[in-house]
């Protein structure tokens, strides 16, 4: 049952042909076991990065299994980036380079964080549609007190360097925790 409906899925969903999807089947299974993601995980993220990220079969395998090595070098539960990375396919398709390697440190930079690779893919468009991403400086610079200057995040979020893009966030306006101390209405700013 589960090599038919990781069949399925890579057919209808990511325009697999069903010869290659058959083929492939016993890798994502074998990489699902390996990194503690269902099945249905495992068959997105190979999908995703076969499909929208132009990646072979093996190199989807090796990233995915590099990510999880990351994660756990970092202190983070590979399974929970890596349940991240499965649900973002629209964020995976807007950010990732030809490596794919952006994608991986930034997701678990996400989770060592606190958030998602989703939250980290919001956080750059936000950024980069300029005119209202200086206004919300200046106004998070009069809520916080702090002198906020966006522009090098900016510059980073164009680029797709979400992991640089988000220790340049962080540096200006601190830490999950510290963001967690603030008021409601600052934390919202």
């Amino acid at each position: 049952s589960d090599v038919l409906s990781t069949v399925q899925t890579l057919s209808s969903e990511f325009g697999i042909s069903l010869e290659a999807a058959d083929d492939l089947s016993t890798k994502i299974l074998d990489t699902a076991k390996a990194t503690g993601l269902s099945t249905d995980e495992a068959t997105k993220l190979f999908g995703t990065f076969m499909s929208v990220g132009g990646l072979t079969a093996d190199v989807a395998e090796n990233l995915i299994e590099s990510t999880a090595q990351l994660a756990e070098q970092k202190g983070v539960a590979p399974s929970a980036v890596l349940r991240d990375m499965a649900g973002s396919a629209e964020a995976i398709a807007k950010y990732t380079d030809e490596t794919g390697h952006n994608i991986f440190e930034a997701a678990v930079q996400a989770r060592q964080l606190g958030t998602s690779f989703d939250t980290t893919a919001k956080i750059a468009d936000g950024l980069v549609d300029f005119q209202s991403s200086l206004q919300s400086e200046i106004e998070a610079s009069l809520m916080t007190g702090k002198q906020l200057n966006l522009q090098k995040a900016r510059e980073l979020a164009l680029t797709g360097d979400l992991s640089s893009m988000m220790e340049e966030v962080v540096s200006q306006l601190g830490s999950a925790e510290e963001i967690e101390r603030m008021l409601p209405i600052q934390r919202e700013s």
